[in-house]
């Protein structure tokens, strides 16, 4: 599995404490399995809808770059497959603990040595350490802020396309954090800096219909009227 993918399939099973093993034997387990069943299949719906509407702009990307952006959206098929899957799991039965610290020690130094090297131009390195906090703890807390600086770093490596798809995944794996609406907004300003105006604003548009009360909303509803 990818690292990519291995972020939601962790994250979800975070956000579920599905561990494997047995049922740890606490009062109220059963309560907390069935709003654990609902919180995934709310998940499962909101993936499914983020798949629909991000699929059409991922393989414009791939017909652009002739990159990894068809892998992308097999990922994300493939991914709402394995949490359909753990749903039927979880109701016939699953193991459930309750979820501790998410970012340890070692990634949130690793985090802090990345960003330092980022701030010193080194993007190539900074890159590097990006990355290996994805995969070493993908569903971590600072994965959505890791794969945000990552593709920061590939911008500045003058890598347009791995920055684009990067950011453009970034709102997809995690819809919910407050770097999506940025990355949307970085990937588009990218998009225009290399005349490509139409990708630019169907990015934009995708930040009005998605994140419509955010900043980047507003600063998109004045790009577009340009």
């Amino acid at each position: 599995m990818t690292p990519a993918r291995l972020s939601a399939v962790a994250a979800l099973a975070v956000l579920c404490g599905c561990w494997g093993g047995q049922f740890v034997d606490m009062p109220g387990r059963v309560e907390r399995m069935e709003a654990g069943q609902e919180r995934v299949e709310t998940t499962l719906d909101s993936m499914r809808t983020v798949m629909g509407t991000h699929e059409s702009l991922l393989r414009g990307l791939q017909a652009q770059s002739g990159s990894r952006a068809t892998e992308l959206v097999e990922q994300m098929a493939e991914l709402t497959a394995e949490m359909e899957s753990l749903l039927g799991r979880m109701g016939s039965g699953s193991s459930y603990a309750a979820p501790g610290d998410s970012t340890s020690r070692s990634e949130q130094l690793a985090f802090d040595e990345a960003y330092l090297q980022y701030q010193q131009r080194s993007y190539a390195t900074a890159a590097e350490g990006f990355q290996s906090i994805l995969a070493a703890g993908p569903g971590g807390a600072l994965a959505d802020d890791a794969l945000y600086y990552a593709a920061l770093c590939h911008e500045g490596l003058s890598l347009a396309h791995m920055a684009i798809e990067e950011l453009v995944a970034l709102s997809i794996m995690f819809p919910d954090s407050e770097r999506a609406p940025a990355a949307l907004s970085r990937a588009a300003a990218i998009y225009g800096a290399h005349g490509a105006e139409s990708d630019r604003d169907r990015l934009l548009e995708t930040i009005l219909a998605d994140y419509p009360d955010s900043e980047e909303a507003r600063l998109a509803e004045a790009a577009l009227q340009k």
